[in-house]
């Protein structure tokens, strides 16, 4: 982890960020330039520890991260993958002060991050209403986006069992995110799936234009539509 400046290719990056939708550019860079920003970058498998997100909100300037449940403990699971321009650990900016951070963040390869103090963003939403109006509509997309997780869970296809593992491994260091595999074999016997159903998951993901193959490696085209299998 790095600590870096907050360059103009960063500002370009957050100011498309969902939270300031309808908000007058000048006012959000005389926002973000008044108060306590913070910009870190991270290398790939890196977690963005507890000290660095708490009385914080984050915007993923450039890469991506994934949001897994149980925290640091073990046995956690996937529930989010976050690209450049979203939002994430908003709770503070709905005055959730002090909420302790349940979930474990961690860089899909080489990643930027912005962080802003509680207390501004807070101050923001007072003064401009539109913010607020914006973090509901996250909240409420959040809440519909994990009621469908709860359903994949429960009854997991093939393909569902595929895009959450590759969501899961999936690096940005090599410019597009990517997972490598060992062999199909091994991937069917780590899914649980059957040889046969594995190759018609990746065809099915491969033909909706979601996925690209070349040899072991694979290729996430559409990571977002991936989460919504």
């Amino acid at each position: 982890m790095n600590r870096e400046n907050f360059s103009a290719d960063d500002f370009d990056a957050a100011v498309k960020c969902r939270l300031f939708e309808g908000c007058a550019e000048d006012v959000i860079k005389s926002f973000l330039s008044d108060s306590g920003v913070n910009v870190f970058s991270f290398h790939g498998g890196e977690s963005i520890g507890k000290e660095v997100r708490s009385e914080c909100w984050a915007i993923v300037i450039s890469g991506s991260v994934r949001i897994f449940s149980g925290g640091e403990s073990g046995g956690s699971m996937l529930i989010n993958v976050v690209a450049s321009g979203q939002p994430f650990d908003i709770s503070s900016l709905a005055g959730c002060h002090g909420s302790p951070v349940m979930s474990e963040v961690k860089a899909a390869g080489k990643c930027r991050v912005v962080f802003i103090g509680v207390m501004e963003p807070m101050r923001l939403m007072s003064d401009y209403p539109k913010v607020a109006a914006n973090c509901m509509a996250f909240f409420c997309g959040r809440i519909a986006f994990l009621n469908r997780k709860i359903h994949t869970l429960s009854r997991a296809t093939a393909e569902q069992k595929l895009a959450d593992f590759l969501l899961s491994e999936f690096s940005t260091d090599g410019g597009k995110p990517a997972v490598r595999i060992k062999s199909c074999v091994e991937l069917a016997d780590r899914l649980n799936l059957s040889r046969a159903s594995l190759y018609r998951a990746l065809g099915t993901l491969e033909e909706s234009g979601l996925i690209a193959r070349e040899g072991k490696q694979i290729e996430l085209v559409d990571v977002a539509a991936l989460q919504s299998i």
